[in-house]
């Protein structure tokens, strides 16, 4: 298996920067839902 192989099985022919920003702000946005569930419990 090459290095290359992965950028293969992309569902869409984009630039692999794109996917690697979209897994940043989804977990920017799962840690931001999730520290405002846990203020609103007041367990931070």
């Amino acid at each position: 298996m090459s290095n290359n192989d992965w950028k293969k099985t992309l569902p869409f022919k984009r630039h692999w920067a794109f996917y690697l920003l979209l897994k940043v702000l989804i977990l920017a946005l799962a840690a931001f839902i999730a520290w405002h569930l846990l203020r609103a419990l007041e367990i931070v």
